[in-house]
């Protein structure tokens, strides 16, 4: 097998990764973000996170309410730790995209390096 062949088959293969590694970053950033969104819009709705932006302090009237507001506080949390694993998830896809488009122009900048200009053969 020659060096050529074996230098395109290796540079197409990075190239067909690389590019995979953007796709997967756009979607998982895009994801991320939504999702982000998406829980902070159910965070503003929660009655616990509420009362405790105000500040106040809430006179309990029944069992039944005082168990509501800690189902509700118990929401709220689970809320606040997806939202902040959606914000990392939204950084790791960043992170890939970015890792393959600086892949995909190092891999143009070596293949530019390795082709003669065509105006030097003349």
């Amino acid at each position: 097998m020659s060096s050529v062949f074996q230098s395109a088959v290796f540079s197409s293969f990075f190239e067909r990764l690389l590019f995979s590694a953007i796709v997967v970053g756009i979607l998982l950033a895009a994801y991320g973000g939504l999702r982000y969104l998406d829980l902070s819009n159910q965070l503003a709705g929660n009655e616990s996170t509420q009362i405790r932006e105000s500040g106040e302090e809430v006179a309990l009237e029944s069992r039944a309410q005082a168990q509501g507001l800690m189902a509700s506080d118990l929401e709220r949390r689970r809320l606040e730790a997806e939202r902040s694993n959606m914000m990392v998830a939204g950084g790791i896809g960043l992170a890939l995209l970015g890792l393959g488009w600086l892949g995909g122009d190092i891999l143009r900048a070596r293949r530019k390096q390795a082709v003669p200009p065509a105006d030097a053969a003349a």
